[in-house]
């Protein structure tokens, strides 16, 4: 049962009969897939929320301030990378909501706050490109996340042949979040009009956790689109 705290979790990702795939040089969870006649981009994203980090001297680092719930319990993160904002703005994690509430976070997701961009992925597609978000939380607390997308929407039940395949369902509900993230859940988000949405605007987009003590802890990343 402490697997997850541990970072023994892992994905498997099933392509479409007779698919091939070119990984990322630079990550796994990111890949270009042809399957028929057509090409994708597809991004995978784990969810670890109840991970036991430590810091460079072995001490453990403490829950957020006024995270007293046992299941807001342990450190945040996206595909073994986190990016809290505690560690982006230069103050402890426990530290008192009626310190943080004075800070400035209006650039705190900037690259000019830390001098690059984050650790969690940066997945990276051009306008256009079919995409397609894998998002699993293989183990780990029962409190539940819900993933948000910036800029972006899709189907909330992309099956067709009989829930067969993927692909566009004229009856389904279109989303820009996906609620329900939690222990062995898994979700694939196929964006409609492609990365950029319908008019193909590129630029970074924000993907993370809704809930702000997880988005505060780390959850979040970004989705880089280029002309």
């Amino acid at each position: 049962i402490k697997h997850s705290n541990k970072g023994a979790v892992a994905a498997l990702i099933i392509e479409p009969q007779g698919a091939t795939w070119i990984e990322d040089t630079n990550s796994r969870a990111s890949a270009t897939v042809t399957a028929g006649t057509g090409t994708f981009r597809e991004f995978v994203t784990i969810f670890q929320n109840d991970l036991n980090l430590r810091f460079g001297d072995g001490t453990a680092v403490p829950n957020l301030a006024e995270a007293e719930d046992p299941e807001d319990s342990g450190q945040k993160a996206f595909n073994y990378r986190t990016e809290p904002l505690w560690k982006r703005m230069g103050f402890a994690p426990n530290a008192l909501l009626t310190d943080t509430r004075n800070i400035n976070f209006t650039n705190a997701l900037s690259n000019s706050q830390v001098g690059g961009d984050p650790v969690t992925p940066v997945f990276t597609a051009k306008t256009g490109t079919p995409v397609r978000f894998r998002i699993l939380h293989p183990q780990g607390h029962g409190r539940n996340n819900v993933f948000a997308l910036h800029g972006h929407i899709w189907e909330q039940e992309p099956y067709t042949n009989n829930s067969r395949s993927l692909g566009s369902n004229p009856l389904s509900e279109w989303k820009g979040t996906q609620f329900g993230v939690g222990p062995t859940s898994h979700f694939n988000l196929l964006l409609k009009n492609g990365a950029g949405g319908k008019f193909l605007v590129p630029g970074d987009y924000l993907y993370r956790t809704q809930q702000s003590f997880q988005f505060d802890g780390g959850l979040w990343g970004i989705f880089r689109v280029t002309p």
